[in-house]
């Protein structure tokens, strides 16, 4: 389970949790105005509308100060944000004041204290207790498929959003992680009608036409995604996710200002951090490594750990950086880091260590230690799905290549390829790999596909210049084969 705003809308939704509506459940206030605030801002929440929903929670507690749930509430506000001081904050005082309120809220407010505190076990282990005690609450199978998801036991999770969904056919977030589910183990026809079930459901709002994206863009229909987020757009020309999701297409595309712009206009939609400001600061760096500026790029991260020394965007970036500048020490004392702050969010055993040992492996594949980079890769592998496995079999061709051994290259470039034909770094390490064996058939093809995918990048961009680099490369070792022969022609 994700927690960086970095990393999308689907993963910071993970915290989410709707109303339940017996007569047992309802919420714990004095105030009929703050219950009125209140389910405003679930509702508000549901939608990813942060800024709509903070106000509302305020509000509610304003009117009532003792109103556990609201505190709650707000608490995953400031979460999805990055605010986690304020986070651990709010959900310090949904605890204390939880004393008062029916049972069913203590054990909601205390399954949210065990999120924001990494106690993952702990959490499933209660959201099991409360699936036994309130098999009718969908929150609850909602909130136990996300626990599930974290542990990588996507049957599981499945099952549970399904439940949720037999429960109320109509309950989107429960249709909106069972299309991303679906999406995660490979299975992308039944993620599309997921989410296509998911706009019918709610049309008007912008969060479905952007959900949809996301099955697009993970499969590499980045034309047809870019159109779902600017539909998103039409309908709230505010939603942050959709202009981050907008700004990573066009990085990916070479449109570098293009993206910052998109970027800056997401983050202007979200309240403000320290750590919102770090997150910025990490999307800046990460433009500038496309465009080489990598000193440039060191700063910025640095800048964006000073103001969050746990921004994990910023923290591999600046391995990344320091590895492309070879300086290797650097980029393991790093790694050491953010290996720590796993541990002490008792990570160890989730989706998180594929990005670890990945970039671990990059670094190792650029010292040469080529055996170590492997034994990486497949530590990362343990931790893939079918969604996830792309960037390590891209790493492990990359391996290959520089061993000379290209079939195995060419075999790892196309398990890379298998779930997005189109993911750019995969196509361009295979590029590399046909330029090696002297393909030049097969070299100029699938460079032609990078072409066109990049045809409007900015001049700056770093991966044009390298693929043009190469091209010119083989044009000139073909024009002096082709010299060679000819003047060994005129000499016989």
């Amino acid at each position: 389970m994700r927690t960086t705003l970095i990393q999308g809308k689907y993963l910071l939704a993970l915290l989410l949790t709707v109303v339940g509506c017996s007569e047992e459940r309802r919420i714990t206030t004095q105030s009929s105005k703050a219950r009125e605030l209140y389910n405003a801002g679930v509702s508000q929440w549901e939608k990813f509308y942060f800024v709509e929903a903070q106000k509302s929670f305020e509000e509610a507690i304003h009117l009532d100060s003792a109103f556990a749930m609201a505190w709650a509430r707000l608490a995953f506000v400031s979460e999805g944000t990055q605010n986690r001081d304020k986070a651990l904050n709010e959900i310090g005082r949904a605890i204390a004041l939880a004393a008062h309120a029916t049972p069913y809220e203590q054990l909601f407010v205390r399954l949210q204290g065990y999120r924001l505190t990494f106690s993952n076990k702990q959490a499933l282990d209660l959201a099991d207790s409360m699936a036994d005690s309130y098999p009718d609450e969908k929150e609850v199978h909602l909130v136990r498929g996300n626990l599930y998801e974290l542990n990588k036991n996507f049957d599981a999770a499945i099952r549970s959003y399904r439940m949720a969904i037999d429960i109320d056919t109509s309950y989107s977030l429960a249709v909106m992680f069972l299309g991303y589910a679906y999406s995660t183990i490979g299975e992308q026809e039944k993620a599309v009608a997921q989410m296509e079930r998911y706009i019918r459901l709610a049309p008007d709002a912008p969060d479905p036409r952007a959900s949809f994206a996301d099955i697009l863009f993970r499969v590499g229909r980045y034309d047809e995604a870019l159109q779902q987020y600017q539909r998103s757009l039409e309908l709230k020309p505010d939603y942050w996710y959709s202009a981050m999701q907008i700004g990573h297409i066009y990085a990916l595309k070479g449109r570098l200002k293009e993206a910052q712009q998109q970027y800056n206009k997401s983050m202007a939609s979200l309240p403000q951090s320290d750590q919102l400001r770090a997150n910025h600061a990490a999307l800046n760096a990460n433009l500038n490594m496309r465009r080489g500026a990598y000193k440039e790029a060191i700063r910025q991260y640095q800048e964006a750990l000073g103001l969050d020394s746990t921004n994990g965007e910023a923290a591999y970036g600046l391995v990344s950086a320091f590895r492309t500048l070879k300086n290797f020490r650097h980029a393991h004392q790093v790694l050491g880091v953010i290996r720590a702050e796993l541990m002490r969010r008792h990570l160890e055993e989730s989706q998180y260590m594929i990005k670890y040992y990945l970039s671990r492996a990059r670094v190792l594949t650029d010292e040469e230690k080529y055996e170590l980079a492997l034994a990486a890769c497949d530590s990362a592998l343990e931790f893939t799905t079918e969604l996830t496995r792309s960037p390590v079999f891209q790493q492990i061709a990359e391996v290959n290549l520089r061993e000379k051994q290209y079939e195995d290259a060419l075999d790892a470039c196309e398990e890379a390829l298998r779930t997005n034909p189109n993911n750019p770094e995969a196509l361009f390490t295979l590029v590399k790999v046909y330029h090696a064996t002297g393909d030049a058939a097969m070299t100029k093809e699938i460079a032609g596909r990078l072409l066109a995918l990049w045809e409007n990048a900015d001049p700056d961009f770093v991966s044009l210049q390298e693929l043009r680099d190469l091209l010119r490369a083989k044009n000139a070792h073909v024009d002096l084969l082709s010299r060679s022969r000819a003047f060994a022609a005129t000499v016989s």
